[in-house]
């Protein structure tokens, strides 16, 4: 027996779901695939801090698995979603803007919505002086880039976050003669 476990929202809707939907199901698993699909493309938007579309994701849920099996007792089984439910999932607007550095956003403040989870890592071109000599170094954190470079985070994230958004994630900015960016982890 073999256990896959996956906690990001980012590698279930970007990799392993478009992976499992070239394969074709002929079980009642083709259907819990279809609203895998539709929870994690309403939690990878942002849709989940709705707490209207939140209670209705898990709704969804309760619809999967053993409970769509037909050895399910009629009184364990739960009523399924509407049409108008499940439209509401659907076509609910996001409210997280993912950029191409892999960071989230959330659409109306413009904060991060996923400080404690790495989207994505750190770049740096460390320069020694010489022009041919140049070292590169990835970090996980602006706190470790800060530490590398002998600076602070914040004097970091002020210049990586005044990139244009054509920049995000291909554009280094230079600092003390050091180069950094963002990279997204993850991201397609």
């Amino acid at each position: 027996m073999v256990r896959l476990v996956i906690f990001s929202t980012n590698i279930l809707n970007n990799y392993f779901i478009p992976f499992l939907e070239k394969m074709t199901f002929i079980t009642k698993k083709g259907e819990d695939l279809r609203d895998i699909k539709i929870i994690c493309a309403a939690i990878y938007n942002g849709a989940h801090r709705q707490q209207e579309i939140k209670s209705l994701i898990l709704k969804l849920s309760y619809t999967m698995n053993n409970y769509r099996l037909s050895s399910q007792k009629e009184s364990e089984k739960l009523i399924s979603l509407s049409t108008e439910e499940l439209n509401r999932i659907l076509n609910v607007k996001p409210t997280v803007l993912h950029l191409a550095d892999g960071r989230q956003l959330d659409i109306i403040t413009k904060k991060d919505v996923n400080k404690h989870s790495t989207n994505c890592v750190y770049e740096i071109i460390k320069s020694s002086g010489s022009v041919d000599v140049e070292e590169k170094i990835l970090a996980s954190t602006l706190k470790e880039v800060g530490e590398i470079l002998n600076i602070d985070y914040r004097t970091v994230k002020r210049h990586l976050d005044s990139l244009s958004e054509q920049e995000l994630g291909r554009s280094f900015v230079e600092i003390k003669g050091n180069k950094i960016r963002r990279v997204a982890v993850f991201y397609p």
